[in-house]
């Protein structure tokens, strides 16, 4: 007989958690803010109070965070299976951006209908709450599973992971067993579709254009930095679009992706030519190129560039990893969820590629299957972020259907 817990009491302790949770500002040092601590903090009581039998602590030094910590929380909820199902949020959020453009307040839980607005409110909360919502179904029925449920709460995901879980597997070593399996719901699609099996390579870089700061009248007497930077950039984005072309349809978008984004102040008045211009790009590289070809390439332009213009420039990168071995879709965890999710819900899943980076990369690259996947309307990093409370609930059953516990909700 198939037990049954209330949807009604799950999706109070959801409400509960985020209002607690959603106030706590966890951006980290990179992105300006203070970090993790109090979060994790937060969220290590209330993973005690679901009756973990193993929870323990993987913390990294940062001395610019708060408490000089960046926490990583491990939890095993029977602690004694041979394999376990490991659930993995992440701590930090990013910063809300432009405040003007939320209709909500950034860090706080606003709850409308069956919404809950706020920074970190999907990413990465909803995937925090899936893990803590297992626990708890499986708590108030005392059932048993046929693999363990585990969850990992990690820090710095949003610039890196060298203080999350690439600390956490340097560690701890002996965390996650050879026949374990990871679940990141940290991307997906609103019904549930979409089932990320490999993703794309990341390269950030920064470029710095030096000129000679002038008055604005006189720019005879300088050497526009700005003006050149734009030149610069728009080279740089025809020529990676143009030479790294190829297509490969597992990855949605299928080409590789290189994109102009964060540009630094550079004068505060209008009447001043500036004497620094500096850019930054996001590329996303498909497995067919290594992030080595598309910097070398970046490094020569400037270079001929700047020596042409007469001008100094120099090349940062701020962050870069190369492709992971992808997941195979015909492994025994890829099928058994296709299965579980057909079963439960009714929907055939999409093995698929992205272009945004998960912590799920670093688990492949030591050979852990791992596949990414919740249900969500992809509002990460966006004004007036949300969640969907019965997503978070109708996923905690296709987790509980993984894990083979025979419960409803």
């Amino acid at each position: 007989m198939v037990s049954s817990l209330s949807r009604g009491g799950l999706e109070e302790f959801v409400r509960s958690v985020y209002r607690e949770m959603l106030p706590i500002q966890a951006v980290g040092p990179d992105n300006g803010g203070e970090g993790e601590l109090e979060k994790c903090e937060y969220l290590e009581g209330v993973v005690r109070s679901l009756g973990f039998k193993r929870c323990e602590r993987y913390d990294a030094r940062d001395p610019r965070a708060g408490g000089g910590l960046r926490p990583n929380l491990v939890a095993r909820f029977y602690g004694d299976k041979p394999k376990t199902l490991w659930v993995v949020g992440h701590l930090d959020v990013v910063p809300p951006g432009d405040f003007s453009l939320w209709h909500h307040e950034p860090f706080k839980a606003s709850f409308i209908d069956e919404r809950v607005y706020g920074r970190g409110s999907e990413d990465d909360g909803q995937g925090i709450l899936l893990g803590l919502c297992a626990a708890k179904s499986l708590a108030e029925r005392e059932l048993d599973s046929e693999v363990d449920l585990g969850v990992m709460l990690v820090s710095d995901e949003e610039t890196g992971s060298v203080y999350g879980v690439r600390h956490l597997l340097s560690v701890g070593r002996g965390v996650i067993g050879d026949d374990d399996w990871v679940l990141v719901p940290d991307a997906g699609n609103s019904d549930g579709s979409l089932l990320e099996v490999a993703e794309k390579g990341v390269l950030w870089f920064r470029v710095q254009v030096l000129g000679v700061q002038t008055h604005g009248s006189t720019p005879e007497k300088g050497v526009n930095a700005h003006r050149l930077g734009s030149k610069l950039m728009l080279l740089i984005d025809d020529y990676l679009h143009g030479k790294y072309d190829a297509r490969d349809e597992l990855f949605e978008p299928p080409t590789s992706t290189f994109e102009p984004t964060k540009r630094e102040p550079n004068v505060p008045n209008v009447n001043t030519v500036p004497g620094s211009d500096t850019f930054y790009f996001d590329c996303r590289i498909l497995p067919n190129y290594t992030t080595s070809q598309v910097l070398g390439d970046v490094e020569r332009l400037v270079e001929d560039f700047c020596g042409r213009n007469g001008v100094r420039c120099r090349v940062e990168v701020v962050s870069r990893e190369d492709p992971s071995p992808p997941t195979d879709p015909n492994s025994e965890f890829a099928k058994r969820f296709t299965e579980t999710l057909k079963r439960i819900r009714g929907t055939s899943v999409k093995p698929k590629g992205i272009g945004g980076g998960t912590v799920a990369k670093y688990f492949r690259a030591n050979g852990i299957p791992t596949v990414v996947w919740m249900t969500c309307d992809e509002t990460a990093h966006q004004p007036d972020e949300y969640a969907k409370i019965p997503n978070i609930v109708s996923d905690t059953q296709v987790v509980l259907g993984l894990i083979g516990a025979n419960v409803s909700v």
